[in-house]
């Protein structure tokens, strides 16, 4: 899934994820870390062997190093977040739910609104505002 600079306003937890690997990284980070405890070693560091190093890379790591410096960090599940920019980028709700691992009506409280909100014909009929 690609995302663009669009994306939702990053809540203060993530941000330094998003700082280090990009809203595509940091989304996969949360998805497969989140919740997790990790270990970051120095960015220069030439022999790292962790699973996050596996999955993405040595850069990466270093990357993460670099904003949060060396040494174990938690993840954050950082699910309401996600399912907002996968909303805004048109997925389900359904999908999302899955994605995030939530119930689906979890998903509905959440509120999600698409940030260009324009409404559809149906919606503007019904009486609805933006």
């Amino acid at each position: 899934m690609k995302f663009n600079h669009d994306d939702p306003d990053t809540p203060a937890h993530i941000a330094p994820f998003v700082e280090a690997l990009g809203a595509d990284g940091a989304v996969d980070m949360l998805l497969e870390f989140g919740g997790s405890q990790i270990h970051l070693s120095r960015p220069d560091y030439d022999n790292m062997k962790s699973a996050v190093a596996e999955r993405f890379g040595k850069q990466a790591v270093g990357a993460l190093a670099k904003v949060f410096g060396a040494g174990y960090i938690k993840v954050p599940l950082g699910r309401q977040w996600i399912a907002q920019v996968l909303f805004e980028r048109g997925t389900s709700l359904n999908e999302i739910a899955r994605t995030v691992r939530a119930d689906v009506a979890t998903v509905r409280r959440w509120g999600l609104k698409k940030t260009d909100a324009q409404l559809d014909l149906e919606d503007w009929l019904a009486g609805k505002t933006a």
